[in-house]
């Protein structure tokens, strides 16, 4: 088992090395751009990064090819496939709009959203939900009268506590699921965190709730948002669902198998790969929904798993562990306490998927295995739910900030900052408590 000790490797060469140097740059570069002073995306920054370290020696070609995890890349590639052709067709779009319309108060609608909303979050990647709903949440606000804000931050809640019940709910929990080795990832996901999701959705409710009440009262949802031509393609529509329900249930039936003892070198990215491919073979559509994959987060990904894996050859994440609260490999309520507490606090400064690439590694090196579910599960969850405590926290964050701002609205740092904080403290403890005691 490797021993994390700092004192294995020189500090000067931890922080002078390119590969250290490459990592500073880049993630400071990522937080100035969180604070809108740097107006490049995220993807760009750690493309150049990854770019960087290669040139300047800071990683080797054999090993920048073999750091890239290709379960995740294929996994995010089949599902960004299958909901493209939902979003091209417009059928998330109408099941978004029908789902708002279903609720009937303005108080309602802060519990659509994060329950739906959030639901649909665990099974679509929190992302493309943030994409999707955005301009809904906004259209819907305006016909109500009210100001976005409210609901665009709920919205943002939303995404992130119900993406945390499932390992493909979002980025970080598909990282975990597939580097930690877990045998049975989604029945564990469900098993140990679907109850503190459910209670942090009407936590979370009662919260907004009370905060929002002057803005949202007196307001009223309109009968009837329009769901004209929302549905832009039936027989995409019909395609891209049934491929989207197949491939879900594909997920629970490998599940399934691995419970009842059959072994199989299938996983969810075969599966979402599988599920792709039927898609293009069906649909004469294929040409825009290859176009619409978001192909920035798969750059992303890639990039991110090359220069992670050049600052971990250059002793960097060793070092960095030295600072950190002392995390040792023992099933306790104090290891619990300790990958939460460390998740929230450095989520908001290297965002959730960075830090958890860093981490995995980290734990990795402390001799965590596939048995450690519940640590595992608790970096997830606590990393997930850590990104709302801030703008910087999360990716669907930012991304619906963007979408908002193009749209002509916005919400402050320090709004965000003041509802997140309670929503995040009361998230956090619901997730501790629930763990600990289980």
């Amino acid at each position: 088992m490797l021993q994390i000790n700092a004192d294995n490797f020189p500090i000067p060469y931890q922080l002078l090395n390119p590969a250290s140097v490459i990592f500073f740059v880049v993630y400071g570069l990522i937080i100035f751009r969180n604070l809108r002073r740097v107006n490049l995306p995220v993807w760009v920054i750690m493309f150049a990064g990854a770019v960087a370290v290669i040139f300047l020696n800071g990683i080797s070609l054999k090993d920048a090819y073999s750091a890239v995890n290709l379960d995740v890349i294929f996994f995010l590639i089949g599902m960004f496939s299958v909901v493209s052709g939902l979003e091209a067709s417009g059928l998330l779009r109408y099941f978004t709009v029908r789902i708002l319309t279903f609720a009937g108060s303005p108080q309602r609608v802060l519990l659509f959203i994060l329950v739906a909303l959030g639901t649909m979050s665990a099974f679509l990647m929190n992302d493309t939900i943030a994409v999707a709903a955005t301009p809904i949440v906004i259209g819907l606000a305006r016909a109500m009268k009210v100001r976005p804000a409210p609901f665009l931050i709920t919205l943002a809640f939303a995404v992130s506590i119900g993406s945390t019940m499932t390992p493909m709910g979002n980025p970080q929990n598909l990282l975990i699921a597939l580097s930690s080795g877990i045998r049975f990832q989604f029945f564990d996901f469900l098993r140990l965190l679907t109850v503190p999701t459910i209670i942090n959705y009407f936590a979370t409710y009662f919260i907004l709730k009370l905060y929002y009440r002057k803005e949202i009262r007196g307001s009223s949802v309109p009968e009837h948002l329009s769901l004209v031509e929302a549905i832009t393609d039936v027989s995409l529509a019909k395609s891209s669902g049934a491929v989207t329900l197949l491939t879900i249930a594909g997920f629970f039936a490998l599940s399934i198998s691995r419970v009842l003892g059959f072994e199989t070198d299938l996983n969810f990215g075969t599966i979402a790969m599988l599920g792709s491919a039927i898609l293009y073979a069906i649909s004469p559509r294929r040409r825009e929904i290859i176009k619409g994959i978001n192909w920035s987060i798969i750059i992303f990904f890639i990039s991110m798993f090359i220069v992670m894996q050049s600052v971990w050859n250059a002793g960097l994440i060793h070092l960095f562990a030295s600072f950190l609260p002392p995390l040792t490999h023992v099933n306790s309520p104090l290891t619990i306490l300790n990958i939460i507490g460390v998740s929230v606090v450095l989520s908001q400064v290297m965002s959730n998927v960075p830090f958890v690439a860093v981490y995995i590694n980290l734990m990795k090196g402390l001799g965590f295995s596939s048995m450690d579910v519940e640590a595992w599960v608790a970096l997830a969850g606590a990393s997930t739910l850590a990104g709302n405590l801030t703008i910087l926290g999360a990716a669907s964050t930012i991304i619906i900030l963007e979408v908002a701002e193009e749209k002509g609205h916005s919400f402050s740092f320090y709004e965000y900052l003041k509802i997140g904080s309670i929503v995040t403290l009361a998230n956090i403890v619901v997730l501790s408590l629930w763990l600990i005691f289980i």
